[in-house]
């Protein structure tokens, strides 16, 4: 494995998801997330990373999604978090924009795979579902 990364879904009280805007990668939008770090757990990457991106402090639900890209030989785990402290901003370095939507209302750009991320968390599934991508495409409409 080249890479592996951790995500973490926000919902807040009223069902929207929290998504940020990356700087790089188009700029398109996705879950605060990132990579994991040498000796650290996908588990806590998500934590790391959702206080990092956004300025919550989160604790983990539960492991909704494993998700492999063999086009980057990369896995990623996507966690169910719920805020328990912080407050909501973005550094503008990494992230531009903090921001929660309806999940009938996405912004784009935005991968399909992370609408279908959105989806699996959706489900609200007892089982972890595990997706495979040859290949990310992004929506911009």
């Amino acid at each position: 494995m080249k890479e592996i990364g951790a995500l973490a879904t926000i919902f807040d009280e009223h069902g929207r998801v929290l998504l940020v805007r990356q700087t790089y990668d188009n700029s398109k939008w996705a879950f605060p997330g990132g990579h994991v770090e040498p000796g650290e757990t996908p588990w806590t990457a998500a934590v790391r990373e959702a206080k990092e991106e956004t300025g919550l402090d989160v604790e983990i639900v539960r492991l909704v999604s494993v998700y492999f890209f063999s086009d980057r030989d990369t896995i990623g785990f996507q966690f169910l978090c719920r805020a328990v402290g912080g407050h909501l901003r973005v550094d503008g370095t990494e992230i531009s924009h903090a921001e929660y939507f309806d999940p009938a209302n996405l912004p784009t750009p935005m991968t399909q795979p992370a609408r279908q991320r959105l989806a699996d968390a959706l489900a609200n599934c007892a089982q972890t579902i595990m997706r495979e991508y040859d290949r990310v495409e992004i929506i911009y409409a």
